[in-house]
């Protein structure tokens, strides 16, 4: 590397000559180097930095694990009128670098004194040190094993864990360094009450539900996280902090700390987009996050899509202290799909309950539907229902997961005659895993099955249709089913399913490769499966993955594009 600069008459240049792994840390951080270009550099000022320079390419190699490098200088000047031209050069060869001999670290405080199999156990911290026997020293590897080290005490049962002594030994001559750490514990932390700032709006019982964490438990720097995740996302507060205070505090009763900015109550919102499964599309919604004055959640959406409309209301309300979320429902649908239009009104109320990682709900409805088929008479239908279902989330990132798998189930019954235009259970399940293949390629795959049993009249809002988007690309939405006459209409199995690749090519973006399968038919016998396959586009976005794709469905021989955001589930 070589680096020029002026001051008055004078030029002054440096090179040096060093090993690729240390030349970046050299030219970044030498003095000399960063004054090369002031203003004011002069002879003086020259000769000091000439002077002090070995020393400084020492202190900065030895940050690096190297403490016996070789160190040439030579310098040079040469006058051409009256600019005088002053050359250096530092040649540089690192020897080798310090390793690893011993390691010593001592705990002290009341951990030492913990019951056998409570957490974090010394052994362990012991064992989890990143800076190993043999390992090459550096003071970046020395400074993270040190955190790495405190962390692990800090984020478990001991909050005000500190280091009180930290020592470095090099031998220079055996390029060897016995390190040794000294850590005092502190006593072991529970957590205690809860306290509540930035409250004004929104009664205080609203956070008090959502809290999962009991007083007298263990403190952990997770639960509290967690905490501040689960009122995150309740979609009442912009920003949330949650925090405990452990300084001067009562180890057996740590307060935990809630601060908090309110969304505004009354929110109204449009929005405009399209679908490649329902076209062009129209959003209204209008939102009180405070009604009647305890934090009922009213929602209220029109959409005008060129295939569906809708009117939904939905009112969600907060968490109660049993950890039971409550919601009451009422629409009006509308969709034209392949030569069926069907139009229903319903209502219902659903209970769900339990983490995002293991979610339970149970409700129940009613529905109204009228459903005209073209070339066929026009039909209502009508059904009272009850519902559970499970989701499973066991992935690494909800928005954009590289592992794990999701599941979900839904069962949906109509139990009594007099209340259906005859009884019947839907059944419902889809499940999608991801598999890192390498560090840059990904496995997604998707299954999905259904089965309705019961009354051959089950509304058609209970019956299946495959195709489209998130279900077998390369078909229309919902054009995959039983055929009558030039419609096609619901039929009582479904099953579809997806293997597809993606190649990321960066971080943010990348190819897929898939192929989609599936239909929906009235029995078994007839249940079978079309193809689709094509190529697409990936980004991660902070909203989940958007995919734009290319099918080619294998039974039309036509081309379809597709739109994906997010994970459905």
């Amino acid at each position: 590397m070589n680096q020029t600069g002026h001051a008055a008459e004078n030029r002054y240049s440096v090179d040096i000559d060093a090993p690729s792994s240390v030349d970046d840390l050299l030219e970044k951080h030498l003095d000399i180097m960063r004054w090369l270009n002031s203003p004011r550099m002069n002879t003086a000022e020259w000769h000091r930095l000439l002077q002090a320079t070995p020393r400084n390419i020492e202190d900065l190699l030895a940050t690096e694990g190297y403490f016996s490098p070789t160190i040439e200088q030579s310098l040079e000047s040469s006058t051409e009128g009256n600019t005088t031209r002053n050359r250096a050069k530092f040649t540089v060869k690192t020897g080798d670098p310090v390793t690893v001999q011993e390691i010593d670290i001592r705990f002290t405080g009341d951990i030492i004194n913990q019951a056998s199999g409570e957490k974090p156990e010394p052994a362990q911290l012991i064992e989890n040190w990143s800076l190993k026997q043999d390992m090459r020293f550096s003071q970046d590897r020395w400074s993270s094993a040190k955190r790495g080290l405190l962390s692990g005490l800090v984020l478990q049962r001991y909050p005000n864990a500190k280091i009180t002594s930290s020592k470095a030994e090099i031998d220079a001559a055996s390029n060897k360094v016995k390190l040794m750490v000294e850590v005092d514990s502190g006593a072991p932390f529970r957590f205690g009450g809860l306290e509540v700032n930035g409250l004004q709006r929104y009664p205080r019982s609203l956070v008090e539900n959502i809290n999962p964490i009991k007083p007298g438990e263990t403190y952990s720097q997770a639960r509290l996280l967690f905490f501040q995740s689960e009122l995150q996302a309740s979609g009442y507060f912009s920003n949330v902090e949650v925090t405990s205070h452990t300084d001067n505090a009562d180890p057996e009763a740590a307060p935990i700390v809630v601060n908090v900015t309110e969304m505004q109550s009354v929110q109204v919102g449009i929005g405009v987009g399209a679908s490649t499964n329902t076209g062009a599309r129209t959003t209204l919604t209008y939102q009180d996050l405070n009604l009647f004055n305890r934090g009922w959640r009213f929602t209220n959406t029109l959409k005008i899509e060129q295939k569906a409309q809708s009117i939904n209301s939905l009112i969600r309300l907060p968490t109660d202290k049993n950890g039971y979320r409550d919601s009451f429902n009422a629409d009006l649908n509308r969709l034209d799909i392949e030569g069926q239009t069907t139009s229903t009104l319903g209502t219902g109320v659903k209970r769900s309950w339990g983490p995002r990682s293991f979610e339970q709900t149970i409700g129940a409805a009613y529905l109204l539907e009228h459903v005209a088929i073209d070339g066929s008479e026009s039909q209502n239908n009508y059904a009272a229902t009850i519902s559970y279902g499970i989701t499973l989330r066991r992935i690494d990132n909800e928005l954009n997961p590289t592992r794990g798998y999701l599941f979900n189930a839904l069962f949906t019954s109509a139990p009594l005659d007099v209340m259906a235009n005859g009884k019947f259970l839907q059944s419902y399940a889809k499940t999608q895993a991801y598999y890192p293949l390498t560090r840059k390629t990904q496995l997604i795959t998707r299954l999905e099955g259904g089965i309705v049993s019961g009354a051959d009249n089950a509304p058609a809002t209970y019956l299946f249709r495959a195709g489209g988007d998130q279900s077998v690309r390369g078909y229309a939405y919902q054009s995959l089913g039983v055929a009558d006459g030039d419609a096609v209409i619901g039929g009582r199995y479904l099953v579809t399913g997806s293997i597809e690749v993606i190649q990321w090519l960066t971080e943010s973006w990348g190819a897929a490769a898939f192929v989609d399968f599936g239909n929906a038919a009235n029995s078994t016998r007839d249940l079978k499966p079309v193809y689709g396959y094509g190529l697409g586009a990936r980004f991660k976005s902070p909203a989940g993955p958007i995919g734009v794709d290319i099918a080619r469905g294998q039974e039309t021989g036509e081309y379809r594009l597709h739109f994906n955001l997010g994970v459905t589930f």
